[in-house]
């Protein structure tokens, strides 16, 4: 069984969570509770837990702490935070340290047991033999591999109940599942619910008479399958057979089904790769709206890197900063980017769309540009990110709201000290790696050196040297951790002649040298 502490300084919400859901039937038990941050800690240190659900806001250390101390020495267990509200600093944080979920208190009975199975299911495909004995069966095994202990069960037991012939059979995955459209048409929840039932059923039940396949895994927007086919002409009667499927549930409920075709194999160790595959295809829905996706036709271009994401981002950046009518623009090459990084991957292109607005509203703040008092209404705004039906709307959401909030609440009564200061900090910002000195910016502002030294640091709150040298450290460590600079040709980029007094600059700030702080962070 999978073993789960949870952590909470309310003991009616741990009292709650105890309650919520059968916890024998996750195949999970309760080992531990705690009611702060360091006694999570230590419970952790004893128990050796799989999983932690977790408040984030809690007394001593925060939920947040845990997770980053946790992190130095185990990167298995999985973490499901619980919140009493949307804070996106904590969002950001948790992704960046891979956390498994961010739920809003208060949590619902299915979305907790979802992401317990969905935490399960991790740490089975990462790790599988920690988690059960190997199967004389092999069929047996793939469903153990890819479900919970209880629905494995069940769908297993619905395998050997059909009585399907294996042998000399090739298999082909396919998912099924549901377009953006059903949702837009059928609002109440209860009958989508009750939609999405009887079209699964409908399929299950026709492959069970056809006896030509079989339930691999049920989701909540999919139905997951194997189809199985004689070697001779397998494709077209596989094709033949999807079709038919389809045409059935459109003719009864007038949905057309989204349909991913994945690989196709005759070995049975291979049926996990089969099903990835097929769910790999449909959930290309997300991005392209296609409602008929085969695997053997997809190609993708990795076109872009995460150093190209980061140079388009503070080209963004820069461009709210000179006030610049060009930044859609830039919005829209950086949207274009996180496309091609994580094509496929509904969920990664989300986060990285989130984690990039939450970063210009900091940046943007940073530089004066919007206010604090703004940023509940904007965390609202961005947390309908995950509401889109596609990334076609996600990135048209995001343009909007961006051009919206903008015009109501950026450089609105904004002094001429305010609009200098954006100039000076972009001006430090592009030539950090030059010889930059007091004199030169003072003339940049066209300032005296001496009133230009008190109006800097009456409007940043730190002298120039201090501010330029933490640009500086902040882009070395940036160029360190995503590139293959030599430590000189670090001090060279960031505006260091003396590689000696960068490397001290940087142990000052960092805790150890370049090579060092490499090596720790990716160890």
């Amino acid at each position: 069984m999978f073993k789960i502490i949870l952590a909470d300084d309310e003991p009616i919400i741990i009292k709650g969570l105890r309650k919520l859901v059968d916890w024998d039937k996750l195949d999970a038990e309760i080992v531990a509770e705690a009611a702060n941050g360091e006694e999570l800690f230590a419970k952790i240190e004893e128990f050796s837990p799989d999983i932690i659900i977790s408040d984030v806001s809690m007394p001593k250390m925060s939920g947040l702490d845990v997770l980053k101390k946790v992190r130095e020495t185990d990167s298995k267990v999985k973490f499901i935070f619980l919140s009493g509200y949307q804070e996106f600093d904590y969002v950001r944080t948790a992704i960046r340290y891979e956390a498994q979920e961010y739920l809003l208190k208060p949590v619902g009975k299915e979305e907790l047991r979802q992401a317990v199975l969905k935490a399960e299911q991790s740490l089975r495909e990462n790790s599988p033999l920690e988690y059960w004995e190997e199967e004389q069966d092999d069929f047996q095994s793939v469903f153990r591999m890819i479900n919970s202990e209880a629905e494995y069960r069940e769908l297993y037991d619905h395998f050997r109940e059909i009585g399907i012939e294996t042998k000399d059979m090739v298999f082909t995955g396919v998912c099924f599942s549901l377009p953006a459209n059903f949702y837009r048409k059928v609002q109440d929840q209860n009958m989508q619910e009750l939609l999405r039932f009887s079209i699964f059923k409908k399929i299950q039940e026709y492959v069970k008479r056809e006896k030509n396949g079989f339930i691999i895994k049920r989701e909540a927007n999919s139905s997951n399958l194997i189809l199985l086919s004689p070697k001779e002409n397998y494709r077209e009667k596989t094709e033949r057979e999807i079709e038919q499927i389809r045409g059935s549930i459109y003719s009864e409920y007038k949905v057309g089904l989204v349909t991913g075709i994945g690989k196709s194999s005759e070995n049975i160790k291979e049926l996990k790769y089969v099903y990835k595959t097929a769910k790999f295809c449909s959930e290309l829905y997300y991005f392209n709206q296609e409602e008929f996706i085969r695997y053997d036709d997809v190609s993708r271009e990795f076109k872009c890197s995460f150093e190209d994401y980061n140079n388009k981002y503070k080209e963004l950046v820069s461009s709210f900063l000179s006030n610049d009518d060009s930044w859609p623009q830039r919005l829209d090459e950086t949207l274009a980017i996180i496309e091609n990084l994580h094509y496929g991957n509904r969920y990664a292109a989300e986060n990285r769309c989130i984690v990039m607005a939450m970063n210009l509203y900091r940046d943007l703040e940073e530089y004066h540009i919007l206010s604090p008092d703004k940023r509940a209404e904007y965390e609202e705004a961005v947390g309908a990110m995950r509401h889109q039906m596609s990334y076609e709307e996600l990135k048209n959401y995001v343009k909007k709201f961006l051009s919206d909030f903008l015009d109501r609440n950026a450089f609105q009564d904004t002094p001429a000290e305010k609009q200098t200061i954006h100039q000076v900090k972009e001006y430090i910002q592009k030539h950090y790696a030059e010889n930059l000195t007091l004199g030169k910016m003072a003339e940049v502002a066209y300032m005296n050196p001496y009133y230009f030294s008190s109006f800097f640091k009456k409007e940043t709150g730190q002298n120039f040297k201090s501010y330029l040298t933490d640009v500086r450290m902040k882009e070395a460590v940036g160029l360190l951790m995503n590139s293959e600079m030599k430590t000189y040709e670090l001090a060279k980029a960031v505006g260091y002649n003396d590689v000696r007094s960068f490397t001290d600059k940087f142990r000052e700030y960092y805790g150890d040298s370049p090579s060092g702080y490499k090596k720790s962070k990716r160890s």
